[in-house]
């Protein structure tokens, strides 16, 4: 036997075949499985992705600037990292390192957004 195939991957890395979560045959078979739930997993998913732009939006006070554009998208990449947890309820986590770069780059995104524009 094979130790490597046997061994389980980690957490932190993307799992083996992460592309196929990204596919309309995943979509359709867990929509088969779960009609009631996929719905709310669609809003929780949608909600978790806005989120952090909402937020920064309304925290900020939006002041005519172009470097809240820079903030926005900074909330929406934090939102991958959120949308990546409510993943995990389908099984389609994507790994802790995504959702901490995404936090990550998404904060300093909207950090030197709101320090540009104040």
């Amino acid at each position: 036997m094979n130790k490597r195939k046997d061994r389980k991957r980690s957490k932190w890395l993307l799992p083996v075949g992460y592309a196929r979560f990204f596919s309309r045959a995943s979509d359709a078979a867990f929509r088969a499985k779960h009609p009631i739930g996929y719905p709310l997993l669609v809003l929780l998913g949608l909600a978790a992705f806005i989120l952090p732009a909402a937020l920064f939006v309304t925290l900020s006070m939006p002041e005519d600037s172009a470097w809240m554009i820079l903030g926005i998208i900074g909330g929406m990449v934090s939102g991958i990292g959120l949308f990546n947890f409510v993943a995990i309820i389908i099984d389609q986590y994507l790994g802790h390192l995504v959702s901490l770069i995404s936090f990550l780059a998404g904060g300093l995104m909207m950090l030197a957004s709101w320090m540009l524009c104040h």
